[in-house]
């Protein structure tokens, strides 16, 4: 059985990520070292018409409703197997101390490359990870990081965008625990999904927006792994559940619900 708890909301704070990078730079990525400081030269070539001064450290691009392209994107940390990560973007550390099982706030990003490089917090050596993505706009990203020991993933999670309508709810299935069996999921007693594997995300799940059980099971030997009890599905809003963790560990297979950011963000 789990504990019936959505994910606290996760907001949007004001905050930018680095600037993307173009991607006749990608080739130069693995000669960069770790800085605190934006590379000012791929701001240049984003933005050829600002005259940056040498000196500046960081710089903001105003956001213009209905002119200026951007999505929204936040990380959740599924990595077993640390306390708590760091999380470095384009070579500056933008994440700190990010627990198992937390989300950040929403940072506003632009179109174009980004480098993820993940690290155990407080470390700044032998990362776990380093990733590119590609992001284009209008768009709400979840990044999702997980995995054993010394080896992690990154799943990028893209949000619907399509209008909810009234009285029902979407539901969607992420499966992140690396050595879970194959699933099979049920609402309430309705078979939704099989096979479901892992870095698998499932389509959206319509569903009236009420009381819902959920049930996860081994798909080769039908053994329930995991439960929901008494889930409650707010009308016009989009949810994500994520199974994690370490699947023969004590706690097993864990799930953790949230709320996309398309039901409360805006373009």
């Amino acid at each position: 059985m789990c504990e019936n708890k959505v994910a606290g909301m996760q907001t949007y704070v004001g905050r930018m990520l680095p600037l993307p990078i173009p991607e006749d730079e990608l080739w130069k990525l693995e000669q960069e070292v770790l800085t605190p400081a934006i590379n000012l030269e791929p701001i240049r070539k984003i933005l050829p018409e600002i005259n940056i001064i040498p000196d500046v450290k960081d710089m903001e691009i105003p956001i213009i409703a209905g002119i200026t392209l951007y999505s929204y994107l936040n990380f959740f940390n599924a990595l077993v197997s640390v306390p708590a990560i760091d999380i470095y973007i384009n070579g500056k550390k933008v994440i700190s101390n990010l627990k198992y099982k937390e989300f950040t706030e929403y940072y506003v990003v632009f179109p174009g490359y980004y480098r993820i490089q993940i690290f155990e917090a407080g470390q700044m050596e032998d990362e776990f990870t380093t990733t590119i993505i590609n992001l284009i706009g209008y768009r709400v990203y979840a990044v999702t990081i997980s995995g054993l020991e010394s080896h992690a993933c990154l799943l990028l999670v893209n949000d619907c965008i399509y209008p909810i309508p009234e009285d029902y709810a979407y539901l969607r299935f992420v499966q992140i625990s690396p050595n879970a069996p194959l699933l099979k999921v049920y609402l309430d007693d309705n078979l939704i999904l099989t096979e479901l594997d892992y870095k698998e995300i499932s389509r959206y799940l319509s569903a009236t927006a009420k009381v819902h059980d959920i049930t996860f099971r081994d798909y080769i030997s039908d053994q329930i792994l995991l439960e929901v009890h008494d889930f409650s599905m707010e009308s016009e809003t989009a949810y994500t559940a994520y199974t994690l963790g370490d699947f023969f560990s004590e706690e097993g297979l864990q799930i953790v619900i949230a709320k996309d950011g398309i039901s409360h963000l805006t373009f």
